[in-house]
């Protein structure tokens, strides 16, 4: 059962650099705010100017519930919002509410899982991967990840880290292998009857879900969410 949003004032306690333009940001936890692998928050930030997209963003939150952190990771664009963000110093408080979202794992379906990842579209599977570790469950897991280059690969040595027998991580160079097909999913999952998650940009969410239903993966097996911009 999803926890009821709420308002809360966390305060950064660490930035990381991952690569080039992508970022986490690590904010303190309310001992109060639960929330479920997949789920998102909302963020609102003082910004004297703000640009036509106002000052606030939804972010989803890259930390599992069993961590005593939230985790935002988010690329570094030219907005008035990320440029405050990235302005942040530590310390600095901020607002937020949530968890909202219904794009989480579920634990009581007995299906294994599969999740196509475009680019940071992969933040939801970090909280998964990880969440399925801390609590020692053996559901079968295979994340296939497509990035554009190899230097925007994100979360690789630590998602790698988390691989065992149930748990498979596949990362797709576009520029160097192409993009996500039917063969790469063929190849990698056996059971076409397992729940499928797709994540990323709207373009490649809308093309993973013709590609998987056009394998034999049924509608109601499809968990899709897209992240409208950056």
């Amino acid at each position: 059962m999803s926890n009821p949003p709420q308002s809360f004032t966390p305060e950064l306690i660490r930035k990381e650099q991952l690569t080039g333009d992508t970022y986490s940001f690590y904010f303190s936890r309310p001992s109060t705010f639960e929330f479920i692998s997949g789920q998102y928050i909302k963020m609102i930030l003082n910004i004297e100017n703000p640009d036509e997209r106002g000052i606030s963003r939804f972010f989803t939150i890259a930390s599992s519930s069993t961590e005593g952190i939230l985790i935002i990771t988010t690329r570094i664009i030219q907005s008035s919002f990320k440029e405050t963000l990235d302005a942040l110093p530590i310390g600095a408080k901020v607002q937020m509410s949530g968890p909202h979202g219904t794009f989480v794992l579920d634990e009581q379906d007995p299906r294994g899982k599969v999740y196509l990842a475009g680019g940071i579209g992969i933040t939801p599977a970090r909280s998964i991967l990880v969440y399925l570790r801390d609590k020692n469950l053996d559901t079968s897991f295979i994340l296939i990840a497509s990035f554009s280059n190899r230097d925007e690969i994100i979360f690789q040595d630590e998602l790698n880290s988390l691989a065992n027998n149930n748990r498979k991580i596949i990362y797709v160079v576009t520029s160097e292998e192409g993009r996500i097909d039917e063969d790469k999913i063929r190849k990698n999952v056996q059971n076409l009857n397992s729940l499928f998650y797709i994540s990323g940009p709207a373009g490649f969410v809308s093309a993973m879900e013709g590609l998987v239903k056009n394998i034999g993966v049924s509608e109601e097996n499809i968990k899709s969410e897209d992240f409208p911009g950056y």
